[in-house]
């Protein structure tokens, strides 16, 4: 493993790059469960439960990010230890269609709000 070009002299900690990209997928998973929360309150409707749906879809997609999270930080420690290149987007494009679809959801519930 190389060593920073910034900090000369200074050891490469092999934790940091998994807790790194753990948190962020923390992040983005609460991002997406504290949508969810906003999407089923402005959803709420007396006699149309329905319009709760879409906020609850956006939470169990925040919760499923946090598991791609995890499994994905399992993936970076052993990858980072090993020496071996971090790559592979496969997570973070299905991330990214969860998140195109929040945007869709949302303008379904703001917009279909009587």
């Amino acid at each position: 493993m190389s060593r920073p070009a910034s900090l000369p002299g200074t050891p490469l900690d092999p934790g940091l790059q998994p807790e790194r990209t753990r948190m962020a997928w923390s992040r983005t998973s609460l991002a997406f469960v504290a949508n969810g929360a906003l999407l089923v309150h402005a959803g709420h409707v007396p006699d149309r439960w329905w319009f709760m749906l879409p906020g609850c879809a956006v939470m169990a997609a925040g919760l499923t990010v946090y598991v791609v999270g995890l499994l994905r930080h399992r993936q970076v420690d052993r990858a980072v230890r090993a020496g071996d290149a971090v790559c592979g987007d496969r997570a973070v494009r299905a991330t990214l269609l969860i998140a195109v679809s929040v945007c869709v959801l949302a303008g379904v519930v703001l917009l279909g709000r009587p």
